[in-house]
């Protein structure tokens, strides 16, 4: 039976109002769930705020910058000393000559000249960089006096010093601090030897400590006491020829000697030249040096006899080496008594110590090339002190170690 027009209409209304009612309750759960999504929302947000004002109650308020320090420049100690010291006062004060002062200061000059700013249009001039340097260096004084007497702040006297130090090693520290390259040169070591300590060497070994603030376990010495240790070849005149620089203080001086680059380069020949030195008719010696008994045995390193000998030559022997050898003590002295922040406990980082050390040495060097402190004087003569050429070995070798020590020592007892 067909479907009448009043069943249609019917049809359709039904299935609008099932369709207007899943709507509604379609409708009802999405506000539903917005609304305990917007619950949440808000109770977070609440949450939020109220930690924020709890953080923003507890901050500290920052305060006002203080005024900037006040310095009356033109009225400083270091002024003083550098424009109306004489050069008496100026070296007691500086340990060191005003010519050697300023030599150092022409020389790295355009490394440490600052450019002005617009936050700094008079910035601090080289010489007074220089001079806190040096001064800090020969008395070991704190930054805290440095900043007083320089005008400073601590700041910047930490800056400069360590800057100065390291310009101090790359500028100058190669030029002075280096072996014999010639053979005039090295023939001047021996004589220089033979002159001062009545012994043919060519160089000194020793090794010195600087106690440091820090207290690693290996730095920890046989001293008692928590130290950098340094190796340090010394010629004639107490310069150094060479200095290993920077191990700590449980390291043996052999040990430091054969990690170093000059041992492998003198194994390999590339240091000393072969040459011998003609001892009148007790044979012919290389060129050696000379250290005491914590150090190997090698042809071109000798080394005393047993300490407990009985024997008279052996004996003479041992006091003549230990008479040239005392050089290397010397050379230490000179180097912690004219730049006494070695002398202290230092004040300062393990790795800007290292520089610091090459600095000091490096000025320990300048400072006899300009003044010459040594005075000559001659007691032994060799009949030919001209060095002759011939291949020589380098290895390790107790027993040539023993006879060049033999030829020495019946040298010495020639004349004793």
């Amino acid at each position: 039976m067909a479907a009448t027009r009043d069943d249609v209409f019917f049809m359709f209304k039904s299935k609008r109002t099932r369709i207007e009612a899943e709507e509604d309750d379609f409708y009802q759960m999405f506000m539903k769930r917005n609304s305990r999504n917007s619950n949440e929302n808000s109770q977070q947000i609440k949450a939020g705020i109220t930690a924020t004002v709890a953080v923003l109650e507890n901050v500290k308020q920052r305060k006002d910058r203080a005024p900037d320090k006040q310095r009356n420049v033109e009225k400083l100690w270091w002024l003083e000393v550098y424009q109306k010291y004489s050069d008496e006062d100026f070296k007691s004060e500086m340990r060191l000559n005003r010519d050697t002062f300023n030599y150092i200061l022409n020389e790295i000059h355009d490394q440490i000249v600052l450019t002005p700013t617009n936050l700094k249009p008079n910035p601090t001039p080289p010489h007074r960089q220089l001079g806190l340097t040096i001064y800090r260096l020969a008395t070991g004084c704190s930054c805290n006096t440095l900043a007083a007497l320089f005008g400073l702040s601590i700041p910047c006297v930490n800056e400069f010093f360590n800057k100065i130090c390291r310009i101090l090693v790359r500028k100058l520290y190669n030029q002075y601090v280096r072996l014999p390259e010639t053979e005039a040169e090295w023939g001047a070591e021996v004589k220089g030897f033979l002159e001062n300590y009545e012994f043919p060497c060519v160089g000194a070994w020793g090794g010195f400590h600087v106690y440091v603030n820090s207290n690693p376990k290996n730095y920890f010495s046989f001293k008692k006491r928590y130290s950098m240790t340094n190796l340090g070849l010394v010629g004639f005149n107490k310069r150094f020829l060479y200095a290993a620089v920077g191990a700590p203080g449980s390291t043996h001086d052999a040990r430091l000697l054969k990690e170093s680059s000059i041992y492998t380069a003198i194994l390999n020949g590339d240091v000393m030249p072969d040459k011998v030195i003609r001892l009148s008719d007790f044979g012919e010696i290389p060129l050696v040096t000379i250290g005491d008994s914590a150090f190997p045995q090698y042809a071109w390193l000798l080394k005393m006899y047993n300490e407990n000998t009985r024997d008279k030559q052996q004996k003479y022997f041992n006091k003549r080496l230990c008479g040239a050898r005392v050089v290397t003590e010397n050379a230490y002295g000179m180097l912690k008594g004219r730049w006494r922040f070695l002398y202290k406990k230092t004040e300062c980082r393990l790795f800007n110590l290292r520089y610091i050390i090459m600095a000091c040495i490096a000025l320990h060097n300048i400072c006899i090339d300009r003044s010459d402190p040594c005075q000559p004087r001659w007691r032994l003569e060799v009949e030919q002190l001209d060095l002759i050429e011939k291949p020589l070995s380098r290895a390790e070798d107790k027993e040539e170690s023993s006879l060049n020590r033999m030829k020495i020592s019946n040298w010495l007892w020639m004349d004793h």
